[in-house]
């Protein structure tokens, strides 16, 4: 597979006419894209807000980031597989993007949704200040504010907001279809070196038990056994994430993003050959079929003839079971491997004077097996705290932090304690770093 990537950096965006994309200048017409969210009638209202770095700006509820892309040869269209695009498989040909942009959703679960999802808390984006600490607060945004009916399901919820996402995306993408990128870069994998380790990247990806909802596989969110990948779908956008959980290692912009996929191109033919990404689903409900899902990772790495593998993955909790299970049944294969993680954030600041006057904490890792001994931290995000108020408030009016306390609604627009409210994990868009994109580690600083 051959995909070059023509991108055009957005430096500024704004409402206007004629729209259209000039020079780093995004021209955005307000009314057409609140039109094109509209024509889902499960929606009933939006607002449309623009919302640049830097700004005394704090965006709520935010649900998902989306990257305009679009297909401009090739087969398939970006962002397979959802939102009535066919699944063809993507990967060759010419894709062109926007650089430093995304269209956010934002909305407020629905009362059954929230009771029922309890990873459907509020997350938070500081477009300033002592909060903007991730690399969201970086982007400029086309901000969707979306109302829905009051009764849709979890499915249809999902559904209907992520559709307004890609309408939008889809339809700005348009708009350099036909023009020469300011910067273009070619993606293929060389052959492989004689001498050069023979490298694979293991994505572990986190599974939904319904249909639909999850971080999809040219649209596929549900268990399966592993699947290889060449790197370039996943560039062309053959993952993508869904409106429900707000943890950011599901973000569809973080998807066609990912810094690995960069970092192993940059090194493949020089010192490595990269065999491509096996993506291996987590969260399976029973021990036996974890078990499965990591010995057929192994396997598969095996017969590509892997000398060693990257691990990573975007979830938390349960999913890190079959994340350590993979990494044994590569090591006990002879497959050298090293794992790519975050850290818990659980901090003993947070634990009662008892807890912390023995130095006791929950672990940087929930759970390990001994072949785990490569690994790399991504750091851990320790936000500051409190956060101040912010004049300006995108997404909504209150926040809900702590899936514990679902009951609890904080004021967006005020000083935030966080410690206070939002439970175990920082409410940060992004304080998870799951592929080190960001600056969360002290290396980085």
């Amino acid at each position: 597979m051959r995909l070059t990537v023509g991108t055009f950096p957005v430096r500024e965006v704004a409402f206007g006419a004629p729209r259209g994309w000039r020079d780093g200048r995004l021209v955005v017409d307000a009314d057409r894209v609140a039109a094109l969210v509209r024509e889902d009638r499960r929606i009933r209202r939006v607002a449309v807000d623009l919302v640049q770095p830097g700004e005394a700006a704090r965006i709520v509820q935010v649900r998902d980031v989306i990257e305009p892309r679009v297909k401009v040869e090739g087969p398939g269209h970006t962002y397979p597989g959802i939102c009535g695009h066919a699944p063809d498989t993507v990967g060759d040909g010419v894709t062109h993007r926007y650089a430093g942009f995304g269209v956010l959703i934002a909305s407020e679960a629905l009362p059954h949704i929230r009771r029922t999802v309890s990873a459907a808390t509020d997350s938070l984006i500081d477009m300033s200040g002592p909060g903007a600490v991730t690399v969201y607060s970086t982007l400029r945004y086309v901000a969707l504010t979306i109302e829905t009916l009051p009764d849709l399901d979890l499915t249809s919820w999902n559904d209907a907001l992520r559709g307004a996402g890609h309408r939008v995306a889809a339809d700005l993408a348009e708009l350099v279809r036909a023009q020469t990128p300011p910067e273009r870069r070619e993606y293929r994998l060389a052959p492989p070196a004689a001498g050069h380790p023979r490298v694979v990247h293991v994505h572990t990806l986190n599974a939904s038990m319904v249909p639909g909802i999850g971080t999809g596989i040219y649209g596929y969110t549900q268990h399966a056994l592993p699947v290889l990948l060449h790197p370039n779908e996943i560039l062309d956008g053959a993952i993508a994430g869904d409106a429900v959980v707000t943890y950011p290692g599901k973000c569809t912009w973080l998807h066609v993003n990912n810094p690995v996929l960069g970092a192993l191109y940059e090194r493949d033919g020089t010192d490595l050959a990269w065999l491509g990404s096996i993506i291996s689903r987590t969260r399976w409900g029973g021990l036996d079929e974890k078990r499965l899902s990591a010995y057929q990772t192994a396997k598969l790495a095996a017969m590509l003839g892997a000398d060693g593998a990257l691990v990573t993955w975007n979830h938390g909790g349960n999913d890190l079971l079959e994340v350590m299970m993979t990494i044994q049944s590569l090591e006990r294969a002879g497959i050298k491997t090293t794992f790519l993680t975050i850290e818990s954030d659980i901090k003993v600041v947070r634990m009662t004077p008892a807890l912390a006057e023995t130095g006791t904490a929950e672990p940087s890792l929930l759970f390990s097996v001994p072949e785990a001994d490569a690994i790399v931290s991504t750091g851990t995000l320790v936000p500051a705290d409190p956060l101040p108020a912010m004049p300006r408030v995108i997404g909504g009016r209150e926040v809900v932090f702590d899936q514990e306390r679902p009951d609890v609604r904080t004021a967006a627009a005020g000083p935030l304690d966080l410690e206070a409210v939002s439970g175990a994990y920082s409410p940060i868009f992004g304080h998870f770093d799951n592929y080190g994109l960001g600056r969360q580690s002290y290396l980085d600083y």
